[in-house]
């Protein structure tokens, strides 16, 4: 997140409020992917990654995203940015009922999984995203 963006949602007191007004498709999609994660909603991309990986011992949904559109861009500003994706993280899993957590990976694509992920996760999750591409 750019400095003045950072000023506008951290001098406000509803920081998520601020976040929702600034980035309203991001929001939008965040809300999306969080309910599409928790209900198992299919994805393609999703299931290719996991068709290539196999099983794991943890809940991750993926979606390939264009890393050239602006709601890409501003997923990488607020999900980069460790206050605004805790705010979101938190938010999100309230909302949904269960905990999730954001990632960019790949070439901006998006992942949300079930716990913070560790290299040794997410590794396979990456080659298997980047071979596809």
């Amino acid at each position: 997140m750019d400095c003045k963006t950072a000023t506008l949602v951290y001098q406000t007191e509803n920081h998520l409020e601020k976040i929702r007004e600034i980035f309203p498709e991001a929001w939008q999609f965040l809300e999306e992917q969080s309910f599409a994660y928790v209900h198992g909603k299919k994805d393609q991309f999703d299931s290719a990654v996991k068709d290539l990986i196999g099983t794991t011992n943890f809940k991750f949904r993926m979606v390939h995203r264009d890393d050239k559109d602006q709601l890409t861009k501003d997923l990488a500003d607020l999900l980069g940015d460790i206050t605004s994706r805790l705010l979101l993280e938190k938010h999100f899993s309230a909302l949904v009922g269960q905990q999730v957590f954001f990632s960019t990976i790949c070439c901006n694509s998006h992942i949300t999984a079930d716990h913070e992920m560790s290299l040794e996760e997410v590794l396979p999750i990456q080659r298997a995203a980047v071979k596809l591409q």
